[in-house]
């Protein structure tokens, strides 16, 4: 895969896990717990058809397991909890703090690589803080707290999720194709039972037709085909650069929440917007310019150290040729003296 496609993959994850912030007020008679619960049972029924190749791999099933929960039922059943008591706005600014969260977590250049991404992390930051400075329509008061607290408790989960996800498929790249069927399946089999109790105790929801469209759009959308294009992009991208696409969410959540209230935001809350997108932008920059310098110090074919490299050794071939075809001249003609005595 190329640079560019896994930077449309991700663009186009981040889009499908956004609209998981909307998704209770398109259902607002369904529990949120049911529906996030119900998007993951579908998970694991569009992920069955991999079930074969899933069972022939040598998967981790623990860390699968702990994928599963820490980045698909555990994290979106904080997200669903805290859109209803905080509302879609408050949790989107929210959950946008992984980016921040999970470059700092990912760095491994101490102050160097602090300094390198500081720009864009400023962006973002700003961004997120414009954000929710904006006023914004929602419960408010204690119920928006308990929202935040739990949005947090999501960044959280969430940036674990990513970040051994990342590490997981750097040791293991032949798991790619697998990996988010057998986190599919995982989930779907945990989230069953809770779906099943949450149903016995509740009660089928109010109009059920529309709250099954929305958990199967969920299923096959913000997870099958998100987790998927995840993957893909995370085995390419370094997860500094993924931790800042991040932020794409937040900006699509915003865009969704726009849509779904028929109104444009308020004005500080669209320069935030353009903060986290240029956020994002910058860090694709920077990230670009690092990897054409380690391309550059490891010899990259086309690179200028590659081919410095190579015209010195071409010289260094020339010089033992030439060393080597006049000793056995110096061999031929002490030879031929000693044969031939004058």
């Amino acid at each position: 895969m190329s640079r560019r496609t896994a930077l449309a993959a991700m663009t186009f994850a981040c889009a499908g896990w956004a609209a998981v912030f909307v998704a209770p007020e398109l259902a607002p008679l369904a529990p949120a717990l049911l529906l996030a619960m119900g998007r993951f049972v579908a998970f694991g029924v569009v992920s069955l058809p991999q079930l074969p190749a899933v069972l022939r791999a040598d998967i981790p099933w623990g860390r699968v397991a702990g994928h599963a929960v820490t980045g698909s039922l555990l994290y979106f059943a904080l997200v669903a909890l805290s859109v209803r008591l905080a509302g879609p706005t408050i949790a989107v600014a929210t959950i946008g703090l992984v980016p921040v969260v999970m470059a700092l977590l990912s760095n491994k250049r101490g102050l160097v690589g602090v300094r390198a991404l500081l720009p864009a992390l400023v962006l973002v930051g700003v961004g997120q803080v414009l954000v929710h400075l904006s006023p914004v329509p929602g419960p408010g008061g204690t119920s928006a707290v308990i929202g935040t607290v739990l949005a947090l408790v999501a960044v959280a989960s969430w940036s674990w999720y990513g970040l051994d996800s990342h590490r997981l498929l750097a040791a293991r790249p032949d798991l790619g194709p697998v990996l988010a069927g057998a986190q599919g399946l995982a989930a779907g089999v945990l989230a069953l039972p809770a779906a099943i109790w949450l149903l016995a105790t509740e009660g089928v929801p109010a109009q059920p037709v529309r709250a099954l469209l929305v958990v199967l759009f969920l299923g096959l959308v913000s997870s099958w085909l998100a987790v998927r294009a995840w993957h893909a992009a995370a085995a390419r991208l370094s997860p500094v650069l993924v931790s800042q696409l991040m932020a794409l969410e937040t900006a699509w959540g915003f865009v969704f929440a726009a849509l779904l209230a028929g109104a444009l935001p308020g004005p500080v809350a669209l320069i935030g917007e353009v903060a986290l997108v240029a956020g994002v932008a910058l860090a694709v920059v920077a990230d670009g310019r690092r990897e054409r310098a380690l391309a550059a110090d490891h010899g990259a074919p086309g690179s200028s150290a590659s081919t410095a490299r190579a015209t010195r050794s071409a010289a260094s071939r020339m010089r033992d040729e030439r060393a080597s075809s006049a000793e056995e001249c110096a061999t031929a003609s002490s030879s031929a003296h000693t044969s031939n005595p004058a």
